[in-house]
């Protein structure tokens, strides 16, 4: 689970990413799978016996908002039945989960507690979405942020290697400028074993930015962040630093 969901009851409810074919990472390796709801239900009744007292949510999985209204109405009902001080959900999603739900099943899921979601951007440039294969197009992002209201972001710093380095910063920076998160939180890009990543950097055809680099990028997109009231954090690409801070005057 992200940092921002420390302290909250967490509830698997799918294994796996949904996509699986990014070839940073290493989600990959577990076979895509939606729990059964017996199983999920089952959980919840040991759950509810562990963290009575919780009041947030986290259903884990690589992107369980793949999961149709349904299911996830579903399992909402069910956990107001075994925990019933549960007043807000919230869990990891990709872009297009979004887009498969309409405008009226997206309110209606925010009715019913579903405040927020956390959505790996990665990057906002569209030849480096493409060329990691991420699924998914910097327009893509645009039209399912404008169908949300409440949404943290991930970015990972380094995703464009040398070739992209300065590109990835500036048009990162202008997507979230576009979209205004209420959180983002930068990562640094890590080299997965047994990833495509890591046979295009044994070819040469992916050459990673050092730690010098890497920092010097972060700060690139800082100097083109132009957002309000939003929280950054750095949690890996000082490795034993975190920097975090509100912004704009963070």
């Amino acid at each position: 689970r992200p940092p921002q969901e420390e302290g909250c009851a967490c509830l698997e409810v799918a294994l796996g990413c949904s996509w699986g074919k990014c070839l940073f990472c290493d989600f990959a390796k577990d076979k895509f799978q939606i729990h059964p709801m017996a199983k999920i239900e089952w959980n919840l009744r040991m759950l509810g016996r562990l963290e009575p007292d919780k009041t947030r949510l986290f259903l884990l999985g690589e992107n369980a908002f793949v999961m149709s209204c349904e299911q996830l109405k579903e399992i909402i009902s069910m956990t107001h039945t075994f925990m019933p001080n549960i007043k807000e959900f919230s869990m990891y999603a990709r872009v297009d989960d979004v887009l498969r739900k309409t405008p009226k099943q997206l309110r209606e899921l925010r009715e019913l507690g579903v405040c927020d979601l956390h959505i790996g951007v990665e990057s906002g440039s569209d030849p480096i979405l493409l060329w990691m294969n991420k699924g998914v197009t910097s327009f893509d992002m645009l039209k399912a942020f404008k169908m949300l209201d409440g949404y943290y972001v991930t970015i990972i710093l380094g995703l464009g290697g040398k070739n992209y380095r300065n590109l990835h910063a500036i048009e990162t920076a202008r997507l979230l400028n576009r979209i205004h998160p209420r959180c983002i939180w930068a990562l640094k890009l890590k080299v997965w074993e047994g990833t495509p990543l890591e046979k295009m950097i044994e070819r040469g055809e992916f050459v990673p930015l050092d730690k010098e680099e890497i920092l010097f990028e972060e700060r690139l997109l800082l100097q083109n962040l132009h957002v309000e009231d939003c929280f950054f954090m750095d949690t890996t690409v000082l490795d034993r630093l975190t920097v975090q801070g509100w912004l704009p005057e963070g």
